[in-house]
Parts: C-alpha cells; sequence; structure tokens
C-alpha cells in the first residue's frame, strides 16, 4: 500500500514537472503569453452567445441572463473538452522522450490533467467576472459548482485517454477530434435552453453530457438544479470509462510508442 502511494505520489509530481515544461515552452515567444491558453475559446463563444442572446436561445432569461447561462455552459464544456484533448497535447510534443526515456505513461495524463485544471481557473474568474458585471448575486451553491470543475476534467481524461496512442499509430484520430467538438457541443444545452419536446429534447435527456455540463452550470450561477442525482450517475459512467481506458492506455501506449520513428 505504501509503495502505490509513493509511486502515485511520484508519477503526479513527475506530471506537474511536464505540465509546467511544455507550457512555458508553448507561450515563451509568445508577447501576449498565457492569453492565448483561454483567448480562443473566448472568441470562438462570443459571438454564438450574441447570436444566441438575439434568437432567443435562452428560453425565458433575460439577454444578461442568458449571457451568463452561455457563458458559464460553454465554461464547463471547454474544461471537458480541454481534459480530452490535453493528454494527446502533451504527448505529441513528448514523442522523442517517450522514445528516448521510459517515464511513467500514466505521467502524461496527468500534465494533461494539469493543463486542463489551469485553464478551469481562468475560466471560473470569467464567470465570477460575468456575475459581477451583471449584477447577479452569486448563489449559495458557488463552492459546490467550483468544487465539480475536477470531475469535468476527469471526465474529459477518461475520454481521452483512448485517443492518445491512437494519434501515435494513426493521425486521422487528431485530424478528426477537431471535428468531433462541435458536432458534441450542439448535443447538450450549452448554448441553448433544453426544448421542452422534439427530438432534440431526446437527445438532451439522454446525453450524459448535458447533466455533466448543466448541472456544474446552476450550481455556479443559479443555485440547485433539480437533477443532481443524474449528474452523479453520469460521473459513475464515467469513472467506468476511466478504469476501462486506463486498461487500455497501459497497454496500448508501449506499442505506440515503439511504432514512432527513432533517431
Amino acid at each position: 500500500m505504501r509503495e502505490a502511494m509513493r509511486r502515485a505520489r511520484a508519477i503526479t509530481r513527475l506530471g506537474w514537472l511536464l505540465f509546467l515544461r511544455d507550457f512555458r515552452m508553448r507561450f515563451r515567444q509568445t508577447y501576449l503569453g498565457y492569453f492565448w491558453a483561454v483567448g480562443r475559446v473566448l472568441f470562438s463563444g462570443l459571438p454564438l452567445i450574441l447570436v444566441g442572446s438575439s434568437f432567443n436561445l435562452g428560453g425565458d432569461r433575460s439577454k444578461s441572463e442568458y449571457v451568463v447561462y452561455a457563458l458559464a455552459g460553454l465554461v464547463a464544456w471547454q474544461i471537458f473538452w480541454d481534459g480530452v484533448i490535453s493528454p494527446q497535447w502533451v504527448a505529441r510534443r513528448m514523442r522523442r522522450i517517450l522514445t528516448e526515456l521510459a517515464l511513467p505513461i500514466e505521467s502524461i495524463l496527468i500534465a494533461g490533467g494539469f493543463y486542463a485544471l489551469f485553464h478551469a481557473a481562468i475560466y471560473l474568474a470569467l464567470i465570477v467576472a460575468a456575475l459581477a458585471v451583471f449584477r447577479i448575486p452569486p448563489p449559495a451553491t458557488l463552492p459546490l459548482g467550483v468544487l465539480t470543475l475536477p470531475a469535468l476534467v476527469f471526465a474529459g481524461v477518461a475520454i481521452g485517454m483512448w485517443f492518445v496512442p491512437l494519434t501515435f499509430v494513426y493521425l486521422d484520430f487528431r485530424y478528426g477530434l477537431p471535428f468531433l467538438s462541435p458536432v458534441l457541443l450542439w448535443t447538450a444545452p450549452v448554448f441553448y435552453a433544453m426544448p421542452e419536446s422534439g427530438l432534440l429534447r431526446e437527445v438532451n435527456r439522454w446525453n450524459p453530457l448535458t447533466y455533466l455540463i448543466d448541472d456544474p452550470r446552476q450550481w455556479l450561477t443559479v443555485g440547485r438544479s433539480g437533477h443532481e442525482f443524474a449528474f452523479v450517475v453520469c460521473l459513475a459512467i464515467f469513472a467506468v470509462l476511466f478504469s476501462i481506458g486506463l486498461w487500455f492506455y497501459r497497454r496500448a501506449m508501449p506499442i505506440a510508442v515503439e511504432r514512432l520513428p527513432q533517431r
């Protein structure tokens, strides 16, 4: 037991160091620096939010309430998606190191998780700023919403770890993930309120991402969501995916690394 705990701490520390190394290298030659870590999300999401407020996508919400609703939904979605793609980014940039050193491959997942958590801290500041700008009092459930943000990262990593070894062998997965993002984005009520009837409502009802995104959004901006149990069930589903994915990841990564070009 002690040996397992010691190994877990060592892997976590290594993942943290890999995150710091990669993060500094990505932005050291930029003038705006860390702004680029979240700027792309704002510039891609704000037009959709402004359009949605004009077309009444928020249901009976006022324009200011809809902006906060959509922004918080975008933030929750992006934290999840960062958990999906960050391990892949880290792994791709570490290809050469992996062929030369026998690093614990779990540290790549940890580094990707730290990436997503760093972004989550900045996104959280944006939500708090939006509440202040529109004079919406923070709900009592705000601390609970903050605590659920690492759960969004965990859910994202549970999906993303499947793609890490696959992108080493088949670049189609690397190029295909950006196309998958907008498709999944619109299957959950991120920019729109859940319809009262129709096919889209059924898609929303049975989509785990609906509850994974909507519950933290409600806790951060409004209060209780009314479907907390569904959120717990969804996390349990992602926990199962994580367990199976970790088994696959540990077996597939050594094979994928062997197929990388040797120098």
